[in-house]
């Protein structure tokens, strides 16, 4: 038969101690109290922020197509939200931001740690500090201080900064699409000087300036002439069969024929029918021509298309828009946030009570061990 937990047995062995628990959790409860009597008082401020919308009408609606380009090619940019490079909330736990605050407010006095290091003191404001991101798409600051309305100034120059730096941050990256796209345009102002010289050359030597327009025009000039050289070859022909080949009608119209197939003949040989080159050599020539004219359009579309996108990165280095907007501004607290003196006290009454049961257990254990029975203390 297996022995049964001592259930019973337990608990009048505990209750034999009960005053002695009980007078230990009051001591400690009334003690932790007290202590927390003596602790600073903390207040409590919030701002409710949200990011800006997206300009979507005037110059910004204009420019609407060029972030999202400039985003594909490593060019952009800041944002502040999620799904950019990065999340906004980096930037609200930065160490430019806590340090900035910690001197500004004079916290290593406040916090009483003058002796301590930087890292310690700038734990003591994380501490003192609650960001929350709401699904909504707010932002939630708290901040919390020995001073109401020193709470309330922490929150708005806590925005104020993080602004700062996004601004500053933004303009970075600004500078860097300008500088590239500045190079870029450098580039393609040069090749496009080079390309307009060769053109120029073309349209000189060869009067070639357009050269589906002037080939149209040729092809159709030239079957003209051969045209009406068939039809005198015809009307030869049968000239020839009326009246024989000494009649004086068949020698003009012979002359004739002769003068046009030598003028068909010069078209397509000698320069002057439809440029200053032949007909023979316009494969050749009209090829070139409109390889660098096709050289042309493509780098003037990539400048037009540029021009825009350096200009709106220009603007993102001088503008200074907001990355938080402040919904609720912060209020002073009309009563202290912390310390939490009763459930400081609670709690740790609890802890001592708990921990006094298992030591009396661990007692009863050891002495049961020893092969003492608890009547025999």
């Amino acid at each position: 038969m297996t022995d049964q937990f001592p259930t019973a047995e337990i608990v009048r062995y505990l209750l034999r101690f009960k005053w002695i628990v009980i007078g230990l959790c009051a001591v400690t409860t009334i003690g932790v109290y007290l202590y927390a009597l003596t602790l600073p008082q903390y207040f409590k401020s919030t701002i409710n922020c949200v990011p800006p919308a997206s300009d979507e009408a005037g110059f910004g609606g204009a420019l609407a197509g060029i972030s999202s380009t400039l985003k594909d090619i490593g060019l952009s940019k800041i944002g502040g939200k999620s799904g950019e490079n990065y999340e906004f909330v980096t930037l609200l736990f930065s160490r430019t931001i806590r340090d900035s605050m910690i001197k500004r407010f004079d916290l290593v006095q406040e916090y009483d740690m003058r002796n301590e290091i930087m890292d310690d003191v700038r734990s003591e404001f994380d501490d003192n500090l609650e960001v929350n991101f709401h699904a909504e798409g707010n932002y939630e600051i708290s901040i919390w201080s020995q001073n109401p309305q020193k709470s309330v100034d922490m929150c708005n120059s806590f925005v104020a900064y993080a602004n700062e730096i996004s601004n500053r941050i933004q303009r970075m990256e600004a500078e860097k699409s300008v500088r590239y796209m500045e190079r870029r345009l450098g580039m393609m102002d040069s090749i496009l000087s080079s390309i307009t010289d060769s053109l120029d050359y073309f349209s000189r030597t060869y009067r070639l300036f357009s050269p589906l327009d002037q080939a149209k025009a040729s092809a159709d000039a030239l079957a003209d002439v051969k045209s009406e050289l068939l039809k005198q070859e015809m009307v030869l022909g049968l000239l020839k069969e009326n009246y024989g080949p000494s009649d004086p009608q068949v020698r003009t119209a012979q002359g004739l024929v002769n003068e046009l197939k030598n003028q068909y003949e010069k078209a397509q040989t000698q320069p002057g029918f439809a440029g200053n080159f032949a007909l023979t050599d316009a494969a050749g020539v009209g090829a070139t021509y409109m390889r660098l004219f096709t050289e042309y359009e493509a780098y003037s579309k990539l400048k037009a298309f540029l021009l825009p996108s350096l200009e709106q990165a220009r603007i993102d280095m001088n503008k200074t828009s907001p990355a938080l907007l402040v919904v609720d501004t912060p209020i002073a607290a009309e009563k202290r946030d912390r310390p939490k003196r009763m459930l400081l006290a609670a709690g740790s009454g609890f802890g001592v009570g708990v921990l006094s049961i298992l030591v009396l257990l661990v007692l009863r254990g050891w002495n049961a061990m020893m092969g003492r029975t608890p009547n025999e203390q």
